[in-house]
């Protein structure tokens, strides 16, 4: 077993203990409010158990991830050697949305293999290729349920195109290897077989060499929605001009599940606040989550119109917007304020957090400079959110 191997495993099973850790923590605080006839546990623990419920809910689905679908048309073997027939049902839709929540992992994966949309099969018919990432499939069927096509799902773990070509999944090697499972003659009669690639997945694949296989690469659009005017019109041209356009549609894309992922973090955050309330008496920040959840909605929104050009930049001026807004807010309603100091350092911290991750959800971040900024700014924001709980507990001492 490779060290990589063993790391991600013991990686993923640390994971796991902590998931469980953070449920069996709330079902204590949560029991232990009645059983302690402690009021401040008491007063949260509804709270408490509803968090627990929703945890155990998450863990349960997480259990179906990694599976093929499992509908009679997808299931099939992976050694099959016939091409398959796919179509839509109302599971896809539920689990294309619950793979849109969980974005950040790998959710639902589609059986690798040869598939077509209409009611028969055709090697004269466009032959896409694409990753196994169920909610990818899902998204080009939504697109191109009118058109008949065919649909060359290679294996890439379930991971979506853009990241498998960078991580080396979506390649040659994995394309080659579905197509040798089925009969040349099958898939067409020609000397040169045309394959339409995604653009977007073009980093982990070699044009040239493919060409060498009898094989002629003709790169797609960048957007799925974009398919069926181009489909129109054969011969089809190379997309290489098209260029990523991270517009408010798909900001928008990345909001909710960028927010389940914030919101997650802080149930750490809170279960902590709560048990110093219920210790030491010092009144629970639950302002926490609401801040966060702002917060992290305005960035994608706003992100074009916030200065600078590095994410932490952006996460900054977005910070300094909010503390005035807080600061005017505190005016004229003083009896809603937060702390205004610890709310501060908090507001910078989650801030800048916000905009170093969002790093990986957007579509026009660069990996060096990625690196070189997460260096930079991580260890600032680190220091704010020390400084944040430092605040949190010297203004309720001296309350």
């Amino acid at each position: 077993m490779s060290t990589f191997v063993y790391l991600s495993r013991n990686g993923i099973i640390m994971k796991a203990w902590l998931f469980r850790l953070q449920i069996a923590l709330l079902v204590c605080m949560a029991s232990a409010g009645p059983l302690l006839e402690n009021e401040v546990l008491a007063k949260y623990a509804p709270w408490l158990a509803a968090g627990a419920l929703l945890l155990i809910a998450s863990r349960g689905v997480r259990k179906t991830y990694g599976r093929a679908h499992p509908n009679r048309l997808a299931a099939a073997s992976a050694g099959a050697a016939e091409p398959l027939p796919l179509a839509l049902d109302w599971t896809w839709y539920v689990r294309a949305f619950i793979s849109w929540l969980d974005a950040f992992k790998r959710t639902y994966l589609v059986t690798p293999g040869l598939y077509f949309t209409g009611d028969r099969y055709c090697r004269d018919d466009p032959l896409l290729v694409t990753a196994n990432c169920q909610l990818t499939v899902f998204l080009l069927l939504r697109n191109l349920r009118a058109i008949r096509v065919r649909l060359l799902v290679v294996d890439t773990d379930g991971i979506n195109v853009w990241c498998a070509g960078s991580k080396g999944r979506f390649s040659n090697a994995a394309i080659l290897t579905e197509l040798e499972r089925y009969p040349r003659e099958l898939l067409t009669t020609h000397r040169f077989l045309d394959l339409i690639l995604p653009k977007l997945g073009l980093a982990g694949v070699d044009i040239r060499a493919l060409r060498q296989e009898h094989i002629k690469p003709i790169i797609g659009p960048i957007l799925a929605k974009d398919l069926p005017a181009y489909l129109e019109s054969p011969p089809y041209r190379d997309c290489d001009d098209q260029r990523v356009l991270f517009g408010l549609q798909s900001r928008l894309f990345t909001w909710l599940p960028g927010l389940m992922q914030y919101v997650a973090y802080n149930l750490w955050l809170v279960v902590a606040l709560i048990g110093i309330e219920a210790i030491w008496g010092i009144a629970a920040p639950l302002w926490v989550l609401p801040l966060t959840a702002a917060l992290a909605t305005a960035y994608p929104v706003f992100f074009p119109r916030l200065p600078g050009r590095r994410f932490a930049i952006k996460g900054l001026w977005l910070a300094s917007a909010a503390c005035l807004a807080l600061l005017v807010s505190a005016l004229f309603s003083p009896a809603l304020r937060p702390p205004l100091p610890a709310a501060a350092a908090f507001i910078f911290a989650t801030s800048l957090f916000i905009g170093l991750s969002y790093t990986g959800n957007s579509a026009v971040s660069n990996y060096t400079r990625v690196r070189a900024e997460i260096a930079r700014f991580l260890p600032l924001n680190v220091l704010l959110y020390v400084a944040s709980f430092i605040l949190y507990l010297a203004g309720g001492v001296a309350q």
